[in-house]
């Protein structure tokens, strides 16, 4: 037997020069998925040769990305034939002169040169070029786009036939065939922000306001408002002084005022408009000729469309209307903001906190604070609404009036005082569990007993 080891190495070299191809495919394909498009679009615009193919190839991915797949698995088939021809015959010949049988010698030496090929091309046609590929996709990129796009069209009728092939198996099933990778789903975008954030990449606030953009998009006026029992307006007959001191009280700029009541907002008082007004020697002020027209908007609207609304009429604030046309609240820039980026305080917020808690059964907490997250702190069950969001709403709705300070309310175990109104709104509340028996009570005030009540804990 002619056991030369020479009579291998041209096989080895073909298997060596697939290889390389192979590499070639993998890292032009990583490279050009990576590389970032804003980046390639400034070389364009900076004026570099052959940015211009990188654009096209990104912009257009279905044909590069099929010829390279076809590349790939066409390289991959040969390199394995030529093993089995070339390499796998002399390899047969040299087990059997060192002692192996004819029957045993042949499955070894396949086997022993699948394992060797399958490694050989996993570290250096995969993950090696790859991995160069992430680390310098714009160089990569720019130095393989002309070839690839030149493969491209020399491989167009392949890549047709082979799609019309394939799109002939899969149409039965219900698919079809594509060779760009598919759009990660948010839940998929999560998960790699979750990853980003415990390899370190990406910091705990960025993650939250990730999220929080996330959550966004799925968000209504009605949870993010500052509701009518929260919110600063003035009556159409105030005067000029009456008016600065709700401005001034509230640190609020933007007044919306009403005819009648609340539910009738008939526009809107921006501090700056009475500079003016307060400039003038004899001061004939008609709040109607400073107001400026309210923007009003239904609860149901989502705010990803409201900010984008804000953002092309120059609107600040917007007036919330409730299914039968009265005012719900006021929701601002600040508010749609304050979604994305947490709590925004100016030089007129004090900061307090939503719940103080004084025990395990006693709490004082903010009105603005969420049945929500009340029912979570302190383990409590009290029922959610459409009727009102807030601790503040559900306790006024328990009233079915305004209250004053020190009155409280029962409702199944437990107890709300109404520790302090702000401007005759329901500002902080005492939540007090009793040693009652819970009952099973409604949203609207069933089971619900008001009292006079000083003599509160706290």
């Amino acid at each position: 037997m002619d056991t030369d080891p020479n009579r291998i190495l041209p096989g080895i070299i073909l298997i060596a020069v697939l290889t390389l191809l192979n590499a070639f495919f993998t890292a032009a394909e990583m490279a050009l998925v990576s590389v970032r498009k804003t980046r390639i679009k400034q070389l364009v615009e900076e004026g570099d040769a052959k940015a211009p193919t990188v654009l096209a190839l990104i912009e257009h991915p279905t044909n590069f990305m099929a010829t390279v797949q076809i590349g790939v698995t066409l390289v991959g088939f040969m390199a394995s034939a030529f093993a089995a021809v070339s390499i796998a015959e002399p390899a047969t010949e040299w087990l059997i002169t060192l002692g192996l049988a004819a029957g045993t010698a042949k499955p070894v030496a396949v086997v022993g040169i699948t394992i060797i090929l399958s490694l050989f091309t996993l570290v250096f046609g995969e993950i090696a070029p790859k991995s160069l590929a992430l680390q310098h996709a714009e160089k990569i990129a720019l130095n393989v786009a002309g070839t690839v796009r030149f493969l491209s069209v020399v491989g167009l009728p392949a890549v047709k036939l082979v799609s019309f092939l394939s799109d002939m198996v899969v149409r039965p099933f219900g698919g079809h065939v594509r060779f760009t990778n598919p759009i990660l789903t948010e839940e998929e975008l999560k998960m790699l922000v979750e990853a980003g954030e415990e390899e370190g990449v990406i910091e705990e606030e960025e993650k939250e306001m990730i999220h929080s953009i996330f959550d966004f998009t799925d968000t209504v006026a009605r949870q993010v408002m500052v509701p009518r029992t929260d919110m600063d307006a003035a009556p159409v007959t105030s005067t000029l002084d009456e008016l600065l001191d709700i401005i001034t009280t509230s640190g609020h700029s933007r007044i919306p005022i009403y005819e009648d009541n609340v539910d009738n907002i008939i526009g809107v008082v921006h501090a700056k408009d009475l500079l003016p007004v307060l400039r003038q020697e004899k001061r004939t002020f008609d709040i109607r000729a400073v107001m400026r027209e309210a923007y009003f908007i239904p609860e149901t609207k989502d705010v990803d469309e409201l900010l984008a609304e804000f953002k092309r009429g120059n609107v600040q604030m917007a007036i919330v209307r409730d299914e039968y046309g009265g005012t719900a609240g006021i929701v601002t820039v600040e508010d749609l903001l304050e979604e994305i980026v947490g709590e925004i305080r100016d030089e007129y917020d004090v900061e307090e906190p939503l719940i103080e808690v004084l025990d395990a059964d006693h709490a004082i907490v903010s009105a603005r604070m969420s049945v929500d997250d009340l029912n979570e702190q302190m383990g409590l069950d009290i029922p959610e609404s459409e009727e009102y969001e807030t601790i503040g709403g559900f306790v006024f709705d328990l009233f079915g009036r305004q209250p004053n300070e020190g009155e409280t309310i029962s409702w199944s175990n437990l107890d709300f005082v109404v520790q302090t109104l702000e401007g005759g709104r329901i500002d902080r509340i005492q939540v007090i569990r009793t040693d009652r028996p819970r009952e099973e009570s409604d949203a609207n005030g069933a089971n619900a007993k008001s009292r006079k009540d000083n003599g509160a804990k706290g």
